[in-house]
């Protein structure tokens, strides 16, 4: 009867903490901080559903709040979280009520930079009327900062059906870049800034890296291989090196390809269009194609982007749709002709990249799925580099860079470590390393007394990422159930020792 008395004093104890930031943020919002008001209902639905499968009605309520008053506050940003985290819970007329809310925040924003709603709305009817869509919007405009701001990208997502087969489709290709335009990926602080994540500041790639300095990518300090090239050049009559085939990047966790293709973008320094296909909510294909404002020139054609070279890069080649799904294969011609504009611009465009050596087309993509032979064939020639589960020498690298960026982690044992996180991925170890300060961050909290990280509680994280028949996740297993006794003596032997005094006394 104890325990479950004991669980019955907790849920009473969780409820009543939801309860009371729930007051809370009614209370900030009769006082007029809607700000305040959003984060504390937010914290009353996480207290929630963090102990129950399914939130209250009352922490779904407050979840209800915090969007309407971050709507009403035009607070885009966090409307967009909000609705992560409340469209489980939404009927599919109550999903679509607050897509076009959070549509509608994105038009006010552009409205504050001076562009009209009215053509907004009348080019994306242009483009669904080319598409001939019915009644689905063909144009999202997800994330607007100012064109003004170096480093603005710009960002076309578009929709396309044809018949009863999805066709992933680029919208038109030249827009104005004062139009649209992409903030950069928000960071956390926990991954190095990608802004300046390159061959020398990136951890546990060294194998990868070496790989590409044999291709002539990340040597542009050595001034030992330019003089090579030279004599390269000299001998065989040319007035550079010859352009690279297509690069895929394949690796186990999607993340590790991305994450190292950002660092080779930094390395070549060139005008980069990037290409990804995502799925709306409705679960149609769309493809966003997205390029830094700066790039586009005075006509905004992102054609003009690689007018003097650079690079396109498609990620998760895995996850794109064939857009020549339902059609024969063996008549191209037949196949561009059917297509919709907006595919028919995405095709060219990845084309006419491949078909000029001033370009370099990089491409990633899961190990674990395949790619469709369409994009196969139009990428040849091509050169595959998978990046592995990282080597002991990668692992190292890479529990020193957590250790410097987080002092709490320096007392654990790194060659532990090293040892156990072996057929992990890179960004697997980092997401666990990350879930183990947070714990130890928490607890902290809850203690008012610091943590560091311990090696229980690291060792707990590694071994939910282990494949569960490998000895590393036995001896994770076994280290965890051996940490957690001694906890238990420890406290057993506190409490006699109590006991005794009591005792005495």
């Amino acid at each position: 009867m104890a325990n479950g008395e004991d669980t019955f004093h907790q849920d009473d104890e969780h409820k009543s903490v939801m309860k009371d930031y729930l007051a809370r943020a009614q209370a900030a919002s009769d006082a007029g901080d809607p700000l305040l008001s959003m984060y504390l209902y937010l914290a009353a639905f996480e207290q929630a559903s963090g102990e129950d499968e399914v939130p209250s009605e009352d922490a779904l309520v407050g979840l209800k709040q915090a969007w309407a008053l971050a709507y009403a506050n035009k607070e885009r940003s966090l409307a967009e979280y909000i609705f992560e985290k409340l469209e489980p819970y939404l009927s599919s007329d109550e999903i679509k009520i607050c897509s076009e809310q959070l549509q509608s925040l994105v038009f006010d924003k552009l409205e504050e930079f001076g562009l009209s709603r009215q053509e907004l709305e009348e080019m994306a009817q242009m483009i669904s009327e080319d598409l001939q869509l019915s009644d689905t919007p063909i144009v999202k405009i997800e994330e607007i900062v100012s064109s003004h701001i170096p480093g603005a990208q710009v960002h076309i997502s578009a929709i396309g059906t044809k018949g009863d087969e999805s066709i992933p489709s680029g919208s038109e290709l030249a827009l104005p870049p004062s139009e649209m335009t992409l903030d950069a990926a928000e960071d956390d602080g926990f991954v190095p800034n990608t802004t300046s994540l390159d061959y020398s500041s990136i951890a546990g790639y060294q194998s990868v890296i070496e790989r590409m300095r044999s291709f002539g990518i990340g040597v542009a300090g050595d001034e030992d291989f330019k003089r090579f090239v030279e004599m390269l050049n000299a001998r065989h009559g040319l007035a550079k090196m010859p352009a690279l085939d297509v690069l895929l990047f394949r690796s186990m966790a999607r993340e590790d390809a991305n994450r190292f293709i950002v660092a080779t973008l930094n390395e070549l320094k060139m005008p980069t269009i990037h290409m990804r296909m995502e799925e709306s909510v409705q679960g149609v294909p769309i493809l966003c194609v997205s390029a830094n404002s700066a790039d586009l020139g005075k006509t905004g054609s992102l054609q003009d982007v690689f007018a003097d070279g650079g690079v396109l890069v498609l990620e998760d080649l895995d996850l794109w749709t064939s857009p020549a799904q339902g059609f024969p294969e063996d008549n191209p011609a037949l196949l561009m002709m059917q297509l919709t504009r907006g595919a028919r611009e995405a095709v060219n465009l990845i084309t006419s990249a491949i078909d000029n050596p001033s370009v370099q087309v990089i491409a990633s993509s899961s190990l674990s799925r395949q790619i469709d032979g369409f994009f196969l064939d139009l990428l040849e020639p091509m050169e595959i580099i998978d990046i592995d589960y990282p080597t002991p020498e990668e692992r190292v690298s890479i529990w020193m860079d957590i250790s410097r960026e987080h002092p709490s982690f320096r007392a654990v044992n790194k060659a532990d470590l090293v040892r156990l996180s072996a057929n992990i991925p890179r960004f697997d170890i980092y997401m666990a390393a990350r879930e183990a300060i947070e714990e130890a961050y928490k607890q902290a909290l809850a203690t008012r007394k610091y943590c560091a990280v311990t090696s229980d509680n690291i060792f707990d994280k590694l071994a939910a990422y282990q494949p569960l028949e490998s000895a590393e996740y036995t001896e994770l297993e076994d280290k965890v159930v051996k940490e957690f006794s001694y906890d238990i003596a420890e406290i057993e032997e506190m409490m006699n020792a109590s006991s005794d005094t009591s005792d005495g006394q």
